[in-house]
């Protein structure tokens, strides 16, 4: 009977273990950071590990310097999830992926906005596509035109002159052929060296890469960075939703969500860096608007970008500014 019971007991405890094991083992997190483990997104990311485990969950952090290798080890099942940049999150999630489309957002109040939105659970369906999920996103900043020379002032004067473009990005390269710019394929590893060598005239990049990249270098003495954005930047959290429960997913978006105000401080600060900082003259204002709504209309027919974030943004941006003309039109986005 003692040897009956002892059997017995083994066998719940071997069952438990096998129940337990997968709850036991932490999911791997992968992180694209162009400075490695330091910085200001390696904290964020710390903090989100010690509020994963109050959750129930946890997870180990893996830093990757290159973005590319970070999607494939992300699609080869090496990591769980991954931070990374919205622009490489789209081919993952189509519909937040949608958020850097240019001319998206015009104001870090609207960006704000459609994230708190996003964190809602009504919302959470549309975050999932296929395996993946997003479950959170902060803000990277407004990407800015990086000019080599002054004098290309205007959208008509940029047509003949190189631009970078992300290889992974066809948004990029459609808008330059849109406004008769000629595209450099770049990476994120390669086109600021691009730009400080005088290889392209023009990089859309956000304020934070202002300092590590050295693009004071390819601004020099005669460029210019043209405050207007061109599209709002972010990096977005994107897992493998089978390793995590709903529970989890809704209180990681919304813990992003309440992490904006943070990540905007290092926005500001390093936009507050920026030399030969100006806004354009009010007479190009509206031309470069006209540019970037045509390009993203251009880009929405295209397929490039999902119709369906691109009708919360028209909602969001007709919230935060009624006025706008755009908001009377009755066009869905």
């Amino acid at each position: 009977m003692k040897k009956i019971t002892l059997i017995l007991r083994q066998f719940i405890l071997v069952t438990l273990l096998c129940f337990l094991a997968p709850r036991l083992m932490a999911n791997t997190l992968c992180v694209f950071s162009l400075i490695g483990a330091q910085g200001d997104l390696w904290e964020q990311m710390q903090g989100y590990r010690v509020a994963a485990a109050s959750w129930g969950e946890t997870v180990s952090l893996k830093v990757f310097t290159d973005e590319r290798v970070a999607a494939e080890d992300f699609k080869a099942g090496f990591c769980d999830g991954l931070m990374m940049t919205g622009i490489r999150a789209r081919q993952f999630v189509p519909f937040t992926g949608s958020i850097d489309a240019i001319g998206g957002m015009d104001s870090y109040a609207a960006l704000q906005t459609l994230i708190e939105l996003l964190a809602h659970p009504k919302l959470a369906e549309s975050q999932r596509h296929g395996a993946y999920e997003t479950a959170g996103i902060l803000p990277l900043g407004a990407a800015y035109l990086f000019i080599n020379d002054r004098t290309i002032n205007s959208v008509e004067k940029m047509a003949g002159h190189s631009m970078a473009v992300f290889d992974n990005d066809p948004a990029q390269s459609l808008m330059a052929e849109h406004i008769g710019v000629r595209p450099e394929l770049s990476d994120i590893s390669n086109f600021s060296s691009k730009f400080n060598n005088g290889v392209v005239d023009v990089i859309a990049a956000p304020a934070v890469a202002y300092r590590p990249l050295e693009l004071y270098r390819g601004v020099g003495a005669k460029g210019i960075v043209v405050k207007m954005a061109t599209a709002q930047l972010t990096m977005q959290l994107v897992l493998r939703h089978e390793h995590f429960s709903d529970d989890f997913m809704a209180r990681s978006r919304r813990y992003f969500s309440d992490q904006f105000a943070s990540a905007m401080k290092v926005v500001r600060a390093a936009e507050d860096e920026l030399l030969f900082f100006y806004p354009p003259p009010d007479k190009d204002r509206e031309r470069y608007t006209e540019m970037m709504n045509g390009a993203r209309l251009f880009l929405i027919e295209s397929g490039v970008y999902d119709k369906d974030m691109m009708g919360w943004m028209k909602k969001v941006r007709c919230k935060v500014d009624p006025v706008r003309a755009e908001c009377g039109n009755g066009r869905p986005w």
